[in-house]
């Protein structure tokens, strides 16, 4: 019985942490230069000209949500939150909660800046693509223990490959603050 009350109250304090779903279509970028991009390829244009730019290897969906103080004064996530993402040679607006679809080049995926403002606060941060595939051997790694982690970091370290890895950026989360 005292199992069965933990559980329903775990499972209700899960649940309020929960994120808000994502119910609006996927965003799209906007290339900056129009007349280089092909799709989402920015750099399709520079690319058949023969200059040296990263190549494209398809698309990424990049989750963004935002978190400030609610109606009730608390800290929560927030919808409806006005956004712009900024990546140098693309750009998109929406409101948070958001999927946007962004170019995946690899390790030579640009930075992508997000800011936005709800009412009287504001909030912004700038996430970087990772090497997924080195994170994810490394993750393996970590359950075998330390032993573990040194031997396969060792290897890993050896064997990163930029042209054949993954590389993803991270869930995006702009926490605002009350604009001074």
């Amino acid at each position: 019985m005292r199992f069965t009350y933990y559980a329903v109250v775990a499972a209700a304090l899960l649940s309020a942490c929960a994120p808000a779903e994502i119910t609006t279509p996927p965003v799209s970028i906007t290339p900056k230069n129009k007349a280089d991009a092909v799709g989402l390829d920015v750099y399709a244009g520079p690319r058949r000209r023969g200059n040296p730019v990263p190549s494209f290897r398809g698309q990424e969906t990049l989750a963004v949500r935002s978190v400030g103080i609610g109606k009730d004064g608390q800290r929560t996530e927030l919808s409806g939150v006005q956004c712009l993402l900024d990546a140098g040679v693309y750009s998109a607006s929406f409101t948070t909660p958001a999927n946007v679809i962004v170019p995946d080049y690899g390790p030579n995926s640009p930075a992508i800046f997000v800011r936005c403002t709800h009412e009287d606060q504001s909030g912004s941060t700038t996430v970087t693509a990772f090497n997924a595939t080195t994170q994810q051997r490394m993750q393996n790694a970590a359950a075998g223990g330390v032993l573990g982690v040194i031997i396969v970091g060792a290897v890993t370290a050896a064997k990163v490959d930029n042209e054949k890895d993954e590389f993803k950026y991270p869930a995006v989360s702009v926490t605002l603050r009350k604009k001074k």
